[in-house]
């Protein structure tokens, strides 16, 4: 539900073509969107992808599930 008030928060700013997110904040959404049973692959696909260009860092995915 964090994931859904940061973005909220994000696309109000006045011009909402010119936002960015941390590295921590794009794999908290990433968590959320593929934890999300009413996305398709391909939707969580775009989204995850679409988000990560609004990282200005270097960013790794955390590690989910057991490997």
């Amino acid at each position: 539900m964090q994931g859904i008030a940061i973005l909220a928060l994000l696309l109000s700013e006045h011009n909402s073509f010119h936002w960015n997110m941390s590295c921590n904040e794009w794999n908290q959404a990433r968590v959320e969107i593929l934890s999300d049973q009413y996305h398709t692959p391909d939707a969580k696909e775009y989204l995850i992808d679409y988000f990560l260009t609004k990282v200005d860092e270097d960013c790794v995915p955390w590690q989910i599930g057991r490997k």
